[in-house]
């Protein structure tokens, strides 16, 4: 394609992490795909630590790109869907991170930078919904973020907010297991009140509280075996295990109950160690600030929040053919 033509052909946003994608094999992908798929030359972003990606992604919309592709990891994938909602403009997805959660959860294809490019060239766009959470913080000051994956409070946020970077480049997935034998032994457990939707108010005492949009953090384990991306619903999962024999438990439950079994064997409600719910919004108050998690980054500490689920606010590229599946 000519400069001349290039320049009124579709393009495409390339929002990137620079710590995790090497720029020159990025850039022979995308200028594979551009010629591939008659596009123009791409708007290229680079993300920041103080702005991992939102920014970019509403600057690449303003700049009226068809497409943006968020190379990176979960925390990259996260921010450019928060810049994207509601925009009608598609993410595509280059997974490099450690967790790649939403690729996973999506069954999309890891570890090929070349065909998850071309992918989100010539793909097709599938909606999604997102998890937009409102919180405030112990000093008063109210945020707005998105997750696309799920968000977390207690031990899970501890984990999240002490794993090392450097590990996790490694050895992977396994830097959180190290972390969490280390913060289980301290036993924190959370008091809070919640309120699902319209329902009365109740009160508990977990470790853990995730709200999910999707359900698999990778393998077989599965903490919300009946979570989908495009229900229109949230997923609630407590955990509240008695002592070791209780974790045990909760790690049979996710691995094998929900893992293997998919759930065949857990109902809403649930008993024991992991009490699941379900609901369109759910209201949190903490009797003290408790750390959180969004797609596995670490948002620090809050007080209270309220999250809600927004259908189809985020569309997702899918490799050519994708069909919705049959209900």
């Amino acid at each position: 394609m000519s400069e001349q033509n290039a320049a009124h052909a579709r393009r495409a946003a390339v929002v990137f992490n620079p710590t995790k994608v090497d720029r020159a094999e990025l850039a022979k992908a995308v200028a594979d795909a551009e010629r591939a798929s008659g596009w123009g030359f791409s708007l290229w972003l680079e993300t920041s630590a103080e702005d991992p990606g939102a920014g970019m992604a509403r600057q690449a919309v303003e700049e009226g790109c068809a497409l943006v592709l968020a190379v990176g990891g979960d925390g990259t994938i996260r921010a450019v869907a928060e810049g994207l909602r509601g925009s009608e403009v598609p993410l595509g997805l280059c997974p490099r991170g450690t967790g790649n959660l939403l690729a996973r959860n999506l069954r999309l294809p890891l570890g090929n930078l070349h065909g998850a490019v071309a992918a989100a060239f010539q793909g097709v766009s599938r909606p999604v919904d997102l998890g937009v959470v409102d919180w405030v913080r112990p000093g008063g000051g109210h945020e707005e973020r998105v997750f696309v994956v799920m968000a977390g409070m207690g031990l899970d946020a501890q984990i999240m907010s002490s794993t090392d970077e450097d590990l996790k480049k490694r050895v992977g997935m396994l830097a959180y297991v190290k972390v969490g034998v280390e913060k289980l032994r301290r036993n924190h457990r959370m008091r809070l009140q919640f309120r699902l939707d319209d329902q009365p108010p109740q009160r508990a005492r977990v470790h853990t509280v995730l709200v999910g949009n999707c359900g698999s953090i990778g393998g077989n384990v599965m903490l919300m075996p009946h979570a989908a991306v495009d229900d229109g619903v949230l997923d609630v999962l407590a955990m509240e295990p008695q002592g070791l024999f209780g974790w045990v438990r909760v790690a049979w439950g996710v691995v094998v109950d929900n893992g293997i079994l998919r759930g065949r064997r857990n109902r809403e409600g649930g008993q024991g160690e992991l009490r699941y719910q379900r609901c369109r919004s759910i209201e949190v108050w903490l009797r003290e600030p408790e750390s959180i998690q969004l797609d596995g980054d670490y948002f620090g500490k809050v007080v209270s929040l309220s999250v809600h689920v927004e259908p189809q606010a985020l569309r997702v590229m899918m490799p050519p053919g994708w069909e919705p599946a049959a209900a």
